[in-house]
């Protein structure tokens, strides 16, 4: 149990009131509140996981597109190839994922009203057709639209896992199974990445087809999250989902009155004025800043052009070895990420990543600015540094902005407004991705290499001051927790006892217990370090 947790508990423990009938009576009875007691027993762990590989399976498919078109690239501009385009319209082929993934972001919001799992299934078609486009391509037009359905897809599938398995993570573990959806992410990336060291780009898009396939029937066989249900007001189904998610031997009856505790989701007209309020606009604007930090950082373009990076740099290290390279550290560094996020907690990560993020896209555009002037020959130290920069910015940003960029959708925003915030957010995300994508050879033209990189490097720095100012710790902290976290309500609760309208003698009672459980709740942020 968190800090937060047990301070609130605490505080309420000690000073809930009593309720009162209409004629003022003491009745010996306990106000509604969350019930924080664990069973003795754990909740099962081995289900959780199952069902978030599972839901993320469609992930991994999404993580082959997204790698796709750094094997495919070069190889689709070569004279040998059966289908040859131009530098610029790779570029386009690269940027149009992002451009489908925009408008993903926005019917992200609409498919994940519909369910999480749905949403997850429904996108595992148009992937698979979308592969086969690409195998039968004869134009560039093939790619392009192939390539805007695979980002379609992507913008619906990236919030849709997010949200599946933190809403079906029990608390103490929701950092670490947070993780999932990006790692999958990222073994789909080296996937790709591995096979199209030997596979043509046509036979790499068959290779895609079937590692899409079982995204079709994983999800059928997995429950819809308890929270979601709870909303829809299917409470049977709800505590059906809790028990075959926490385990049998487990008692999931405080978790499902917590979920009861949660604010249901209003109409799609109530949820757009809703967003002026102060409790939903701020972890609004929080995901989106930092979800647009995590795109501007220059990730997807030096993903996406890290052959031609490496080539630029004159590296002497061989190209399509040191691309897989960059797979397989990005793999391993997620599942560091899954021990460290429930240990050190989002901000930390969040900070030290961004900072260690930037210091490497300095030092890379340094080396590149100098690259004329140092000996980088064959096994010469200085022919490893663009990789040895690129590695640890790639295993930065796997460790910390990667993963919690994507997480904190689903933990600071309050369950009745996830859909649209979503959509909001996903689409910020996503157009950001694309700015970044279609411009970086504009921007390596005007600024040169060195430059662009040392653009990307800057808005790293200023990731790590926002940070710093704005973002709370989430960690350990339950979905009711951290919306009592950002609720505009809690202003109101400090108004003076005698300029609140009170009536009768339960008004004083739960007003009492309002004064008492805010303060309550204060000392606990407060202690927390929130």
């Amino acid at each position: 149990m968190s800090k937060l947790s047990s301070h609130i508990l605490c505080g309420l423990k000690k000073n809930q009131p009593p309720t009162c009938d209409e004629e003022g009576k003491e009745v010996k009875n306990q106000l509604p509140s969350p019930n924080r007691d664990i069973a003795s027993a754990e909740p099962r762990l081995s289900t959780q996981v199952l069902a978030a590989c599972l839901a993320c399976w469609i992930n991994l498919a999404s993580g082959a597109c997204l790698g796709y078109a750094t094997p495919a690239l070069p190889k689709l501009q070569k004279g040998t190839s059966h289908l040859q385009i131009t530098e610029q319209e790779g570029s386009w082929m690269a940027s149009l994922l992002m451009l489908g993934a925009l408008a993903g972001g926005f019917l992200a919001g609409p498919c994940i009203s519909l369910g999480r799992r749905r949403a997850l299934w429904l996108t595992s078609i148009p992937t698979i057709v979308s592969w086969i486009l690409i195998a039968m391509a004869t134009n560039s037009w093939f790619l392009f639209g192939a390539h805007i359905i695979m980002g379609i897809c992507l913008g619906i599938t990236t919030d849709a896992s997010q949200l599946y398995v933190s809403e079906t993570a029990y608390t103490k573990w929701r950092g670490a199974l947070g993780c999932i959806p990006i790692l999958m992410f990222n073994v789909g990336i080296l996937t790709c990445y591995t096979a199209g060291a030997w596979l043509n780009w046509d036979e790499l898009a068959i290779f895609g087809c079937v590692l899409s396939l079982p995204a079709l029937f994983f999800p059928i066989m997995l429950p819809e999250t308890p929270s979601y249900l709870v909303a829809r007001g299917c409470s049977d189904d709800a505590l059906r989902a809790l028990k075959w998610l926490r385990g049998s031997d487990y008692d999931v009856t405080a978790e499902y009155e917590e979920l009861q505790h949660c604010e249901k989701g209003p109409g799609l007209l109530e949820r757009i004025k809703g967003l002026r309020e102060r409790d939903i606009l701020r972890p609004l604007l929080l995901i989106s800043a930092i979800r647009a930090l995590s795109r501007f950082c220059g990730l997807r373009a030096i993903l996406c052009y890290t052959q031609s990076i490496f080539i630029s740099s004159q590296s002497s290290l061989d190209v399509e070895l040191s691309v897989v390279a960059t797979g397989v550290v990005q793999l391993l560094a997620t599942l560091v990420a899954c021990g460290l996020l429930d240990r050190l907690g989002r901000r930390k990560l969040l900070i030290g990543s961004q900072a260690v993020m930037g210091m490497c896209l300095i030092g890379l555009g340094c080396y590149l600015y100098y690259s004329n002037d140092v000996d980088n020959r064959n096994g010469s130290l200085m022919g490893w540094l663009p990789v040895i920069a690129i590695l640890i910015y790639i295993i930065a940003n796997s460790i910390g902005l990667g993963p919690v960029s994507g997480i904190i959708i689903g933990e600071l925003v309050p369950q009745r407004h996830k859909s649209i915030v979503s959509s909001i957010t996903g689409s910020v995300s996503w157009l950001s991705a694309f700015i970044i994508t279609k411009t970086f050879l504009d921007l390596r033209s005007c600024l040169h290499l060195h430059g662009a990189i040392w653009a990307y490097g800057s808005v790293c720095i200023v990731g790590v001051i926002f940070v710093y100012i704005f973002l709370p710790e989430t960690r350990g902290l339950s979905q009711y927790e951290i919306e009592v976290l950002f609720k505009e309500k809690m202003d109101s609760i400090d108004e003076p006892l005698e300029t609140r309208k009170i009536e009768t003698l339960s008004d004083i009672v739960v007003v009492q217990h309002e004064q008492q459980t805010h303060l309550s709740i204060k000392n606990a942020i407060k202690v927390n370090g929130i």
